[in-house]
């Protein structure tokens, strides 16, 4: 999920709980998809998807020509192979070197060939979905996807059961489900609105902080205050509002049915 940073993730559809519904927030929107970073911009992170793909927004500009595009099964057995890569790696945080290594030239691959595609267009974006990998090389004292939770204390603290990133029609949701000391079940959610077709200015802001140049699939995201519930995940005995709100660019760099990889700025 994403507590700011900027790098690469990549997250799944998620199937099962509706996350959006947690009395927590506001039922439209209360959960945590898919980016992760850690040199504040190289990072990679994967997104798996779970509920059924919603209608495509409008689209407001024409997606730029390709030369050639590879063959869908080309494409579906690199995304197969990035996901058995990256499933035992604890979402990227116990990936060797070598590992990190072969998910980045596998996510660049992907991410050529989707290279122009307008992500508005794409039926595929806006879903619930669970962060499987954050290229991040270390995170000693927080991850990408998670912020401290899922840093060398907070994993001894909080050992996370699950991680989410939900894009949904206004809202990104960004939750890290965990269990206190191993026993007590809790969660932290980020939620927050999420803007396209940003204006000069902004793109501007958004590239200092990132090394790679930003694609017109570049959203901001303003998050409010994190929500932390414990002894439960509805909210109904400890449900607290603590640290600052935020804000973050993300960068959609490809996107299909069965995962969605973006770019953090």
């Amino acid at each position: 999920a994403s507590y700011p940073g900027g790098g690469v993730r990549a997250a799944r559809p998620r199937v099962g709980r509706d996350h959006t519904r947690c009395p927590l927030i506001p039922r439209i929107c209360s959960f945590a998809l898919s980016i992760a970073r850690s040199d504040m911009c190289m990072l990679a992170t994967i997104a798996t998807c779970a509920l059924a793909p919603r209608r495509p927004l409008p689209a407001v500009r024409t997606p730029a020509a390709r030369m050639s595009s590879p063959s869908p099964s080309s494409t579906a057995d690199t995304v197969s192979k990035l996901l058995a890569l990256v499933e035992p790696t604890d979402r990227g945080i116990a990936a060797s070197d070598s590992t990190r290594a072969e998910a980045s030239s596998l996510i660049s691959a992907l991410e050529e060939s989707w290279a122009g595609t307008d992500a508005f267009a794409s039926p595929y974006l806006l879903r619930n979905t669970e962060v499987v990998y954050v290229g991040q090389s270390s995170s000693k004292g927080s991850n990408a996807a998670g912020g401290k939770y899922r840093g060398r204390i907070g994993r001894a603290l909080f050992r996370t059961d699950a991680l989410f990133q939900h894009v949904l029609d206004d809202v990104a949701v960004n939750v890290v489900q965990f269990r206190l000391l191993g026993l007590v079940p809790g969660q932290a959610i980020l939620r927050g609105a999420w803007r396209r077709d940003l204006d000069q200015p902004e793109l501007a802001s958004l590239r200092r902080n990132s090394s790679r140049p930003l694609s017109p699939n570049t959203i901001a995201v303003a998050f409010e205050a994190p929500r932390v519930s414990l002894f439960g995940r509805e909210g109904r005995f400890v449900n607290l509002q603590l640290g600052p709100p935020s804000s973050v660019g993300l960068d959609v760099t490809y996107l299909d049915e069965r995962v969605r990889i973006c770019r953090g700025a």
